[in-house]
């Protein structure tokens, strides 16, 4: 190849590389910059914000504890003896009155039938003496017979006298017992405990039955000593019971311990329950609230609104078109309207964020749609 050809062909191909350099030079210049992105705003319903408001709040406090019968009698053996029969058993209803077991009474009819039978010879004795004693009165009258004789048939009468009535107590003694070999219920209700079984022994005081009348029930709680100043008799609790799911039973503050418990320092309160249809049993553990009345106008919202738990309470609301975030302080709460006191951190009128919501950090621009 010839000088000139070579040079030729090398200023051809510095001529296509200078044109393509300057096809990305101006493909490079001509290309747009990226823009920032706008800041992206947050438009609420009005179901997502809430308006911190001055209201009357009704006051409660958290009660627990377990219920109890109003009426119930544990029955005891009044005598040594052999169970005959029994005629109850457990989970069956009774009257009062109703006989509930028999024991062997032969030895007690036995008892009775000799003092029965003593009684009557005291009581002929009886007879004679006062008999003999109306004679000598009058024969002492008209001289017939001495001082002494007459002394000695009055105090035979005498005698006699306190002869019967011993009798007659042991008579009273003997159809005791024998009442006791007939086991009566006390009072309605149903059996929750039988401990006996016909034809064994049993001693005096041994246990027998369990009575319990559930018609009228009772919840004992533990009061707060520092917030029992608030209840009082008359007020009204509803709670829930275990085993009943949502249903919503009440009561009644009736009685008040005058004791602070040693180890708690708590109040024990008694409760009035309506148990009719007899659906509630002893020992159900039941949870709910006592009302302690409506109170001034505090500032409130939602208690879903409150976010960061009860140790660092803050919450969202809408300032000047961002979101911010204030830390509150907590009051009371009513957990039946799910309002929550705001002692101090937002004033009356601010929109918050009626719950939680993901992705929200202060400062982000917002707005309530219109209506929120």
């Amino acid at each position: 190849m010839t000088m000139f050809k070579k040079k030729t062909i090398g200023l051809a191909l510095l001529f296509i590389a200078l044109a393509a350099g300057g096809v990305a030079f101006t493909q490079g210049k001509g290309k747009p910059e990226k823009k920032e992105e706008a800041p992206r705003k947050l438009e609420f319903a009005a179901a997502d914000l809430a308006v911190a408001t001055l209201r009357p709040l009704d006051q409660s406090i958290s009660i627990s504890g377990a219920l109890q019968a109003v009426n119930h009698a544990a029955l005891r053996s009044k005598v040594s003896a052999q169970v005959d029969s029994v005629l109850v058993r457990e989970g069956e209803e009774v009257k009062a009155g109703q006989v509930l077991a028999r024991f062997d009474a032969s030895n007690i009819i036995a008892q009775l039938n000799e003092r029965q039978s003593n009684l009557d010879m005291a009581k002929a004795e009886l007879a004679l003496a006062e008999k003999t004693h109306g004679k000598n009165q009058a024969l002492q009258k008209q001289g017939f017979i001495s001082g002494n004789a007459f002394d000695s048939s009055s105090s035979s009468l005498t005698v006699s006298q306190a002869k019967l009535k011993a009798i007659q107590a042991q008579v009273a003694v003997a159809k005791n017992a024998m009442d006791d070999m007939v086991l009566r219920a006390p009072i309605r209700g149903q059996i929750s405990k039988r401990f006996i079984q016909p034809g064994e022994k049993v001693d005096q005081n041994s246990e027998l039955f369990n009575i319990v009348d559930v018609s009228a029930m009772e919840l004992q709680v533990a009061v707060p000593a520092n917030q029992i100043a608030n209840v009082a008799a008359g007020q009204q609790a509803e709670f829930q019971v275990d085993g009943f799911g949502s249903k919503v039973f009440n009561g009644t503050v009736q009685r008040i311990n005058p004791e602070v418990e040693k180890n708690s320092r708590a109040i024990a309160v008694f409760l009035a329950v309506k148990n009719p249809a007899g659906t509630l049993r002893g020992g159900m553990f039941a949870k709910g609230q006592l009302a302690l009345g409506v109170s001034q106008p505090k500032l409130t919202i939602p208690s879903a609104a409150v976010l960061g738990g009860s140790t660092d309470p803050y919450v969202y609301w809408l300032e000047n078109g961002k979101i911010a975030q204030s830390k509150v302080k907590l009051g009371s709460s009513d957990e039946r309207s799910g309002l929550t006191e705001i002692t101090s951190g937002i004033t009356a009128g601010a929109k918050v964020l009626a719950r939680k919501m993901d992705g929200i950090k202060t400062g982000m621009v917002a707005t309530a749609a219109a209506g929120g």
